[in-house]
């Protein structure tokens, strides 16, 4: 049975900092989908809609992502 290596001496700021940039990510990219939903002539609950299942949608994508790369 092989050993998983001992994390970097400074994962835990590191892992930090990849979480908050996945965070802002998904926020600007939320933003942008609502922006554009609303500019499609969206009603505000569907703006909403769209922008959160963006955020949500992107956030986890990226948070997948930084686990598959660790």
């Amino acid at each position: 049975m092989t050993q998983v290596p001992p994390p970097p001496a400074g994962g835990l700021s590191q892992r930090a900092l990849l979480i908050i940039i996945a965070l802002l990510l998904g926020l600007l990219t939320g933003l942008a989908a609502g922006v554009l939903a609303v500019l499609l002539h969206a009603t505000i609950l569907g703006a909403a809609t769209w922008a959160g299942g963006t955020f949500i949608a992107i956030t986890m994508l990226l948070f997948k992502i930084c686990e598959l790369l660790r």
